[in-house]
C-alpha cells in the first residue's frame, strides 16, 4: 500500500510535467522496463529502450492484439491523387491567411491554424466535408460546429483517460461532468458524420441505378467501393455504417492533433536554432528556386523529396522532446542527446537522411503496430512547412525558451502559441 501511495503523491506533484517525470525515472531505472501504479487505475508499464520496444513490436508482436487497419486506404496512389492534393489546396488558404495577418500587423495564434489546417484537410479527405475552417477563422470567433464538438471530445477523452476507472464511470453513469461533454459532443461527431454516411449512401444507390459508380476520393467513398460492403440497403445504426464512421472518427483522432501540435514545436525549435532555419532556406533556394522567388506557391511533393535538411529537421523535432521517453535515452543517443540537432538524422558521409531502426527512433511504431498514416502525415508536415517558410518568418511573441507543453496525450505548446507573421523580402 505504501509504494502505491508513493506512486500517487510523485505523479499528482508531477503532473504539469509529467512526461519530464517519466523520462527522469526511466533514467533513474537505467532505461530497463519499469511500472507504478496508482489507486484506481491499472499498473502503468513504462518502455524505454530500443531492446524494449523490439521485444513488444516484433519478438512478441503476436502477443500484443492490435485491431484492424485502414493500410490498404493508403496507397501512393491515393496519397498522390487525393490527399497531397487536398493538402496543396488548404496550403493555398493558409498562405492567404497569414498574408492577411501580416498586413494587419496582427498576432497570429499558429496553434489555433495549424488545428484549423489539418482539421480542414482531414475533413475532406476523409468524408468529403468542406469545413472552411482556416479560411473563416480571420472573420469568426466560433468555429464550425464539428470542430468545437472534436476538440470538446477530446479533451474529455484525456480527462478520462487520467481518472480512476471507477470515478469515470461513476460520472458517466450520472452522466454529469466531463463525461457529460464526452456523451454530448460525441453524439454531434456521429450526427454529422452519419448524414455525410447516409448522403453518399444515398448517391450510391443513385448511381447504380443508373449503371454508374462514385467518382468521388474520400476515404467514406473509398470504403464503399471496397468489398467491406456487400449490403446495398444500409442504414446508419447497420454494422458497415458503424465501422465506416468509427473508422472516420478513428482516422481524425490520430492525426488532426499530433500532426498540427508538431508543427507548432517545429515552429518553437527553429525560433530556438535560426541557423537550423537558414540552412533549410540555403537547400531550398539551391534545390526549389521557385519557392523562394515566389514562381512556386505550393510545391508538389516531388519538388521537396531531397529537401534533406527539411525532413532532418522534421525528423528531429519529435526525437528529443515532447514525444517519448525512448528518444531522449543517452546510451541510444548520447550524453546531448536532449539537445535539438537536426544533424542527428543525416549521415555525415553521404549527405543523405540516416536510416534508423524503427525501435530506435520509436515516433512512428514499427511491424504490425506500425503507423499507417506516417508517410502522410510526414508529406504534409514537409509541405506545410516548406511552403510557410520559404514565404514568411514566423517569429513568436514570447520568448520560445520560455514555453513549455499542456499535459495532454498529443503533449502541444502551452498556450496560445502566438506569432509575428512577416513576408520574406523575394
Amino acid at each position: 500500500m505504501l509504494p502505491i501511495l508513493e506512486n500517487l503523491l510523485d505523479t499528482g506533484g508531477n503532473v504539469e510535467r509529467f512526461h519530464d517525470w517519466l523520462h527522469e525515472q526511466a533514467a533513474e531505472f537505467g532505461h530497463r522496463p519499469w511500472k507504478f501504479a496508482v489507486p484506481g487505475r491499472p499498473a502503468t508499464v513504462v518502455l524505454s529502450s530500443p531492446d524494449a520496444f523490439e521485444d513488444v513490436l516484433k519478438t512478441q508482436a503476436d502477443v500484443f492484439l492490435r485491431g484492424p487497419t485502414a493500410s490498404h486506404f493508403f496507397s501512393m496512389q491515393m496519397m498522390k491523387d487525393v490527399m497531397e492534393a487536398t493538402v496543396r489546396e488548404k496550403l493555398v488558404v493558409f498562405v492567404d491567411v497569414l498574408s492577411l495577418y501580416a498586413a494587419r500587423g496582427a498576432a497570429f495564434g499558429i496553434k489555433e491554424g495549424f488545428s484549423h489546417f489539418t482539421m480542414d484537410t482531414i475533413a475532406k479527405i476523409g468524408f468529403g466535408l468542406e469545413l472552411d475552417t482556416l479560411k473563416n477563422s480571420p472573420d469568426h470567433e466560433d468555429d464550425h460546429e464539428f470542430l468545437q464538438a472534436f476538440d470538446k471530445a477530446s479533451v474529455a477523452f484525456g480527462v478520462r483517460f487520467q481518472s480512476p476507472r471507477w470515478l469515470w464511470e461513476l460520472k458517466k453513469y450520472l452522466n454529469v461532468g466531463w463525461e457529460k461533454v464526452f456523451v454530448d459532443n460525441t453524439k454531434i461527431i456521429h450526427r454529422l458524420i452519419g448524414n455525410v454516411i447516409v448522403q453518399s449512401m444515398n448517391n450510391k444507390a443513385e448511381l447504380a441505378a443508373k449503371g454508374s459508380n462514385m467518382n468521388g476520393k474520400d476515404l467514406v467513398t473509398l470504403f464503399m467501393e471496397s468489398k467491406l460492403m456487400e449490403t446495398q440497403d444500409m442504414h446508419i445504426e447497420d454494422d458497415d455504417a458503424t465501422i465506416m464512421r468509427d473508422m472516420v472518427v478513428t482516422f481524425i483522432f490520430a492525426r488532426k492533433d499530433s500532426t498540427a501540435h508538431s508543427m507548432g514545436w517545429l515552429v518553437v525549435n527553429l525560433n530556438h536554432h535560426p541557423q537550423v532555419l537558414q540552412k533549410i532556406r540555403n537547400e531550398m533556394k539551391e534545390k526549389v528556386p521557385g519557392l523562394l522567388n515566389g514562381e512556386i506557391e505550393v510545391p508538389p511533393h516531388e519538388q521537396i523529396h531531397d529537401l534533406v535538411s527539411l525532413e532532418a529537421a522534421v525528423r528531429e523535432n519529435i526525437r528529443p522532446n515532447h514525444h517519448d521517453v525512448n528518444g531522449r535515452n543517452k546510451k541510444t543517443w548520447g550524453e546531448d542527446a536532449q539537445e535539438f540537432k537536426p544533424e542527428w538524422m543525416i549521415d555525415p558521409a553521404t549527405g543523405k537522411l540516416r536510416v534508423v531502426s524503427p525501435f530506435v527512433f520509436s515516433s512512428f511504431g514499427s511491424g504490425r503496430h506500425v503507423c499507417i498514416g506516417q508517410k502522410f502525415a510526414m508529406m504534409e508536415i514537409k509541405l506545410a512547412m516548406a511552403t510557410l517558410l520559404s514565404k514568411f518568418d514566423i517569429k513568436t511573441i514570447e520568448n520560445p525558451w520560455k514555453l513549455t507543453y499542456e499535459f495532454s496525450l498529443t503533449i502541444p505548446v502551452k498556450g496560445p502559441l502566438d506569432v509575428e507573421v512577416t513576408p520574406l523580402a523575394m
